[in-house]
């Protein structure tokens, strides 16, 4: 017994199927997590260092290249990116994506732990960062103190003790971090003269206060029947503590006191923060994976309002929430989805003028798109921008199974068969042709799962998205549709008699006004075959010849209504000097109307010489515009670069380093590291003439100004001293070390022993200082000297080769048009010897990207070839049926051209979509074609000609519906739609060329090559009819012969 007939007989069984899928799917939707991104893990992480006044070079040797050795030798490593600068250190290690992101985070702890006695003992612990798009902070909040509440420098110890601890232990929130502001730190700063005087040397100090700050378990004793435990106490309880340590010296026991200043202080600011001017502490809240960005930041929300009500000193403001992008990209995707379906349900209700038929046919829509939901819940999926993005899509190709099982039933009711019978014979009749539409849909999505690399994680569900709602379509479709026609309709008067619909079947007589036309035209085609061919080719070539110099791009750009900014100064330049340019830039931005904040951050990472800026632009503010306009009238200040909206900033969380600008090309040699950065700063240069290739950067910046400490090793050995102990005794007389944790009054702080600045202020300074000698304390200049120099500021290596990276922005032309002149720049240029250059970023994902899909829409097109032969049982009908997937390729294309859009990976996936979807329209063709020719022994093009007005209103029916249902996604007016759009118009564009041409180009073909089968098969049988004739006439002559002997 087939499905449809056991949904007929059961009709209360299948409603509780339907009612079941429906339950389910309302409490998914209710408990998936709403978030930006898929939820996907990248098994790429960075392992973070930092060592304090460490120029880039040492950070190199001493940190990054240890730290580097030891991470090429875990299993699954696939490249090894690393930047020093000064102070930090960056490694970004990338395993294979089959790697397990909990396993490589593993993995490169434990190659870290192995290492860390080869590394320096002053380092701040490494951290080892995941790589997730997902963990993107998804609010910036600033903590500012009100005007006139009091003193700002506690703002940190605020944040950290009363506000981090309250977000951090919210449902969702993963952690939380704190940037900007002032933290605590007591401060020993010694005295040049009363060292000398009192002949204490600085490691003294050092020892001493850290032999004193250890609290030691002493064990336990007994005593009056109790175990006591023993310990002696370390901690200081003040910072009169600290100042009262004895030092022991030649000339009798020496008061920290007596040689230093002794402060509870603030340590110097590496890093300024700022909202709208106004020096702030902003606090980062990244969520828990998996959780939904939305709730997790109302929770936030919430917490804060609390906060405020509390604190009335502090000013709480959010800078950054994520959440109102997510939200309003859900909220427009679904309104986009409900007018779709509306405007698809008009589309059946003017074929069918029928309130009830219509009824019935959408009925099932909201049971499909529901038990989507259960499913997606199933399998762990979020609601995200790709996910959104595939139901958007699938409002007018879910309802498609439908319509035409619904159509061939009403058909069979004007035929005057009962409702249980119409549903029966007509679902039985578009069954397999209906399965076929459906596989194919599935079968274009399946080599989905072969697109390899970042772009793979992210598409992988869209098509499993699309595939599970056509799949539960289908059985809507064969079950509930006719169940319901079967019950809710009363017998119609047959617009003819029983042998009248048997010889309709095989005429023209109802026809309406619409299908004779059709008729007309595919009479002229099918009589002139060979010259409709000749028309559709002419057409084809010339749009894709029109389409040639399309462009082409990676990802949409989404307009979120922010603009990253940086700001890099010459080397060496100041942190006040480039907070002084930085306050600038904040005004000027400030002033303008369409800016609603700026969010301000200067220094950090060991760039003194760098800011970047977050500009949050007004309601209905374009980024390009804004862009455009900043441009110009920031067109002055030097060193300033402007990104908008693009895959990369987007990915790497903004910035203004280079790993945000689409355009990254990375330098690589095995020879000298001089040469290849002069060469980079050279070839940066050369590539700023490219038109519409702007802040062009090199990661390789010359002139940092460095002062060499060079010793004496002859002398400094006379007298006993090595190159370490000098070393050391600088590092700490002028950089300062932190030596102790205090845990007294107060917030627990670092003791900080430095020498006071007014000792340190000159070069000339830093050779009277005294270090310990054999022969007692001696000036450094008796064993040393100064010498200027510069270096690198920044040192970057991939696969442990120096490399140089050069990155830019792209303006007032298409990016693919730039990307090609600078190609021709590289391939012209002489490289030195043993280097080599390579795009790298956005478009070595593009690269990889459009590779991997080429292959995927050839597998695509082989797996659609094996489902059509499997249905028809012909190796050829399923190639006269897959004519519709160039036709509908070039509407696509013409479609992007027309709306000046890019091929980039959305509009692919509509090209794969297309692929199933125009296939559906030939299936109906051919199929209804080949059953009056089998049931009806009608000639070939008899039988097309019946056949093909029969179908029209099914095809224009499902057509019109994909087409309406995917409109508001291609006007693309909401949150979001950049991202919707294009591929929205590739389908509608490629669904209107291949619909007007397949109707008659199918059945043209058709007739050609079924035409040309029967004149081979007549041909064969005629030679075979020969052959037999010549045996027999051959056999004959041999009896005859042997009758004559």
């Amino acid at each position: 017994m087939k499905i449809w007939d056991v949904s007929i007989r059961n009709p209360v069984f299948i409603t509780m199927v339907m009612l079941a899928l429906v339950v389910v799917g309302v409490i998914a939707y209710t408990n998936m997590p709403l978030d930006f991104f898929p939820d996907v893990a990248f098994p790429t992480m960075a392992v973070v260092t930092v060592y304090p006044g460490a120029g880039p070079t040492e950070v190199q040797d001493q940190l990054t290249r240890p730290i580097e050795e030891a991470l090429v030798t875990a299993p699954g490593v696939e490249e090894v990116q690393s930047r020093s600068s000064e102070n930090y250190s960056a490694v970004i290690v990338s395993f294979n994506l089959d790697k397990d992101i909990n396993q490589a985070i593993q993995d490169v702890r434990e190659k870290i732990a192995n290492v860390r006695s080869e590394l320096p003992d002053d380092i701040l612990e490494p951290q080892v960062v995941a790589y997730d798009p997902s963990s993107l902070p998804i609010l910036d909040i600033s903590v500012a103190m009100q005007a006139g509440a009091g003193d700002s420098s506690g703002v940190r110890r605020t944040v950290t003790e009363d506000v981090l601890p309250r977000l951090q232990r919210l449902e969702g929130v993963a952690d939380a971090t704190v940037t900007g502001g002032r933290e605590r730190e007591v401060q020993v700063m010694l005295d040049a003269q009363a060292l000398k005087a009192r002949r204490v040397a600085p490691q003294q100090v050092i020892g001493t206060i850290i032999a004193e700050s250890w609290s030691i378990p002493g064990g336990s004793v007994q005593e009056g029947g109790q175990n006591l435990l023993l310990r002696t106490p370390g901690n200081f309880e003040t910072v009169n503590d600290v100042a009262g340590l004895q030092i022991p010296s030649p000339l009798g026991a020496v008061r920290v006191g007596d040689i230093a200043t002794v402060q509870d202080g603030w340590k110097e600011l590496d890093t300024y923060s700022r909202l709208d001017g106004q020096e702030a502490v902003i606090i980062s809240v990244r969520k828990q994976s998996g959780t939904n960005t939305v709730q997790v930041a109302e929770r936030v929300h919430k917490e804060l309002e609390t906060l405020q009500e509390e604190r009335p000193d502090l000013n709480l403001s959010i800078v950054q929430d994520q959440s109102v992008f997510v939200e309003e990209s859900f909220n427009d995707a679904m309104r986009e989805l409900l007018i779709g379906a509306l405007m698809a349900s008009l589309v059946v209700l003017f074929f069918f003028r029928n309130l009830r038929n219509t009824l019935v046919t959408i009925a099932g829509l909201p049971i499909i798109l529901l038990g989507t939901f259960g499913v997606m819940s199933a399998l762990h999926m979020t609601l995200n921008i790709v996910s959104l993005l595939a139901l958007s899509l699938s409002v007018g190709l879910i309802i498609d199974d439908a319509i035409v099982v619904r159509e061939n039933i009403f058909r069979h009711m004007e035929m005057g068969k009962s409702p249980k019978k119409a549903s029966s014979d007509g679902t039985a009749e578009v069954a397999m042709p209906v399965l076929a539409m459906s596989l194919t849909i599935v079968a274009v999505f399946l080599p989905i799962a072969f697109v390899g690399g970042l772009i793979g994680k992210f598409l992988n569900s869209f098509g499993l998205v699309v595939s599970v709602a056509v799949l539960i379509s289908l059985f809507e479709a064969l079950t509930f549709a006719p169940m319901l026609s079967a019950y809710l309709f009363k017998p119609q008067k047959a617009k003819f008699t029983e042998e009248e619909a048997q010889a309709l079947e095989t005429s023209h007589a109802s026809l309406g006004w619409l299908d004779r036309q059709y008729q007309r035209i595919l009479g002229w085609t099918l009589r002139h075959r060979l010259v409709t061919v000749a028309i559709v080719t002419v057409v084809v070539i010339g749009s894709a010849w029109a389409a040639r110099g399309l462009n082409q791009a990676f990802m949409p750009a989404v307009d979120q209504g922010s603009v990253n900014m940086g700001l890099v100064l010459d080397p060496g330049t100041a942190l006040s000097e480039t907070d002084k340019v930085s306050r600038d830039v904040e005004q000027r931005l400030l002033a303008r109307s369409d800016v609603e904040s700026v969010l301000a951050t200067v220094g950090g990472e060991g760039t003194p010489e760098n800011s970047s800026f977050v500009v949050n632009l007004t309601q209905g503010t374009v980024s390009d515009d804004f862009v455009a306009s900043a441009r110009t009238e920031f067109a002055d200040v030097p060193g300033l670069t402007i990104s908008g909206s693009n895959f990369s900033s987007m990915a790497s969380g903004g910035g203004s380093s280079l790993l945000g600008m689409p355009v990254q090309i990375t330098l690589q040699t095995i020879g000298g590291t001089d040469e290849l950065n002069q060469f980079g700063v050279e070839l940066a240069d050369r590539l700023k003439s490219v038109p519409g290739l702007v802040d062009v950067s090199v990661s390789y910046r010359p002139g940092k100004p460095e002062v060499l400490l060079v010793v004496d090793r002859r002398r400094a050995a006379d007298m006993g001293i090595n190159i370490a102990t000098v070393g050391d005794t600088i590092r700490t007389l002028v950089e300062g070390n932190d030596v102790a944790t205090f845990r007294g009054e107060g917030p627990e702080a670092d003791i900080r022993v430095q020498l006071q600045e007014q000792d340190r202020q000159q070069l000339d300074q830093i050779l009277d200082l005294q270090v310990p000698t054999d022969r007692g304390f001696v000036p450094l200049r008796q064993i040393a000297y100064l010498e200027e120099a510069s270096g690198p500021t920044e040192i970057n290596r991939v696969d442990r080769q120096s490399a140089v990276i050069i990155g830019a922005n792209t303006f007032g032309r298409v990016q693919d048009d730039v990307v090609q002149d600078v190609t021709t720049i590289l391939d012209q240029t002489d490289f030195p010897d043993g280097a080599s250059w390579s795009y790298t970023g956005e478009l070595e994902l593009q690269n990889e990207s459009f590779s991997s899909m080429g292959l995927a829409m050839l597998l695509s097109v082989i797996f659609v070839y094996m489902v059509l032969a499997s249905q028809f049982g012909s190796f050829i009908q399923p190639l006269v049926i897959m004519l519709a997937l160039p036709l509908a390729a070039i509407g696509g294309l013409l479609g992007l051209v027309a709306f000046e859009l890019p091929l980039d990976m959305t509009a692919m996936i509509g090209m794969v979509l297309l692929m199933g979807l125009v296939t559906k329209n030939s299936i109906l063709l051919v199929d209804k074609t080949n059953k009056l020719r089998r049931e009806h022994d009608m000639e070939r093009d008899a039988a097309l000609m019946v056949a093909g007005p029969i179908r029209l209103r099914p095809i224009l029916m499902t057509t019109l519906a994909l087409i309406l249902g995917m409109l508001p996604t291609a006007i693309g007016l909401g949150s979001g739609s950049d991202f919707r759009q294009p591929m929205a118009i590739v389908v509608i564009c490629g669904l209107i060329t291949s619909t007007l041409l397949t109707v008659l180009l199918v059945p043209t073909a058709y007739s050609l090559v079924e035409g040309g089968l029967t004149r081979w098969n007549d041909a064969r049988a005629r030679r075979h009819q020969r052959q037999v004739e010549k045996e027999a006439a051959r056999q004959k002559a041999k009896e005859a012969a042997g009758a004559a002997s």
